[in-house]
């Protein structure tokens, strides 16, 4: 049975004060409702103001989903009654979004933006003791209270949990680009995604945070509603919640209609005016897409396509350091291949992303350098490399202090000489015509030079020093 999903992304947008007051988005370290006033608080009297850089960020975000602005918006009430909403209403839009109808592409498939549109957030509960059906108690911080997000709404268009984890990382990307959310933030991205099997009821699972985590609660629900199928129960439109330490989904409440939120016009905030001109000077201060920035690496650095999407798709961080070391160094092949086959695989070795480790543009390119100039083997470049992660200190420092530099001519002469005259019937087994012999030999002068050398040049040197005795 196929399964079809949407998605409500919640993207807390990054600006200095809330949605509609001045207090600090900056909850980290603050005192629980320390970051509060009476318009977040929802005090009767106060006045909301919306926040123009909130507004900003979320235009860029509708046109890099090629969404269309609408040339005017405006807020609602949307009403409800939960702990986390003081006012029992939360301002949203719902008539008249900021934007309609985009896409994202996918491996060449176009995903469907429905809408982009604006509002605060609810505070954040704290369930003491269990999780959100068993604990003691709970306790609500109101320091998350208005701040600002985002919610960009998909066409049901995703077929599969993993499709639905390779959008959100994608997504997650743009955004990074565009400067509007911070991808360290505990909460910066949330999740409602609605699943249902084609021609059945519709569950939403409600706060996911992580995408890991939205692919684990749509494969557990997409097996339950399959489950039941089987057995001829009949899905029920309703939320859900989603537990990551059972990995499991239950029972919420029953699935709201739009009719029961009774959405009104926000009364205390006005009409917003949107014109070509405004939208243009924001579209130009956007800067360069994750998919025009790969392309931009195999036109001008000559990247491998496959390399370049590896660079960009694994995050800003790595594109910048990579645009950093061509900077420095004049191979940018070179570069992107060791960068994806080895700087990788030794971050991923260690457990640490590249903000996190000691790796420097500097420092890497003198690994390169190193190699280029012969200093050192690529062989043994791919073992220092392991080293200078978990350390950081500078390569060419790693080698002179462990006395890795390549083996000269004269010492390499002295080595083969000294293997030949010790290993006489691997000599005769080469010149009878057995050629694994000669690999003997070159793994013997290796060993007494440490690897401190070229494979190929050192069995060219072998041979010719067999074929002139």
């Amino acid at each position: 049975m196929k399964a079809v999903i949407g998605l409500e992304v919640h993207v807390q947008l990054e600006t200095e004060s809330k949605l509609f007051c001045g207090c600090s988005t900056d909850s980290e370290g603050a005192e629980p409702n320390g970051n509060t006033c009476p318009i977040c608080l929802g005090f009767p009297g106060a006045k909301p103001k919306v926040n123009r850089r909130a507004v900003e960020h979320a235009v860029k975000i509708a046109r890099a989903l090629e969404c269309d602005v609408r040339p005017r918006f405006y807020f609602s009430r949307k009403s409800y009654f939960y702990p986390d909403m003081p006012k029992n209403f939360q301002i949203t839009q719902y008539e008249m979004p900021l934007a309609l109808g985009g896409r994202l592409l996918l491996d060449g498939r176009s995903i469907g933006i429905t809408r982009v549109h604006m509002e605060e957030d609810p505070a954040r509960l704290v369930h003491v003791g269990g999780g959100i059906s068993s604990s003691l108690y709970t306790l609500i911080d109101h320091n998350r209270s208005g701040v600002p997000l985002v919610e960009i709404v998909t066409d049901p268009d995703l077929a599969s949990s993993r499709e639905a984890r390779m959008f959100l990382e994608k997504l997650g990307l743009i955004l990074e680009h565009l400067g509007v959310y911070d991808p360290g933030r505990e909460g910066g991205l949330r999740v409602d995604a609605n699943v249902s099997l084609e021609g059945g009821q519709r569950v939403e699972v409600k706060n996911i945070t992580g995408f890991r985590a939205v692919e684990d609660a749509l494969n557990y629900e997409i097996i339950r509603q399959e489950s039941m199928a089987n057995m001829g129960i009949a899905v029920e439109r309703e939320t859900r919640h989603y537990d990551a330490e059972t990995n499991t989904t239950s029972t919420l409440r029953r699935k709201e209609q739009e009719e029961d939120y009774g959405y009104i016009t926000e009364p205390d905030l006005v009409r917003i005016d949107v014109d070509d001109a405004w939208i243009s000077r924001l579209e130009s201060e956007m800067p360069e897409l994750p998919d025009a920035r790969i392309q931009r690496y195999v036109d001008e650095h000559g990247v491998p396509l496959f390399q370049a999407g590896i660079i960009v798709n694994t995050g800003l961080d790595l594109s910048r350091f990579f645009e950093e070391c061509v900077g420095l160094f004049p191979e940018p092949g070179m570069v992107a291949n060791w960068i994806v086959t080895f700087l990788l695989k030794s971050l991923n070795y260690e457990g640490i992303g590249l903000r996190e480790s000691k790796v420097r543009p500097g420092t890497f390119v003198e690994l390169l350098g190193l190699i280029g100039e012969g200093t050192i083997t690529e062989r043994l470049a791919r073992e220092l490399i392991k080293e200078y992660v978990g350390t950081g200190e500078s390569p060419r420092s790693l080698v002179e202090r462990r006395g890795l530099a390549s083996a000269g001519r004269e010492e390499l002469g002295e080595a083969i000489d000294e293997v030949l005259s010790d290993n006489r019937k691997a000599v005769a087994d080469y010149r009878a015509g057995q050629t694994r012999a000669l690999d003997f030999l070159l793994g013997q002068v290796l060993r007494r030079i440490r690897a401190r050398g070229d494979p190929v040049e050192v069995k060219r040197l072998i041979r010719d020093a067999l074929d002139s005795e």
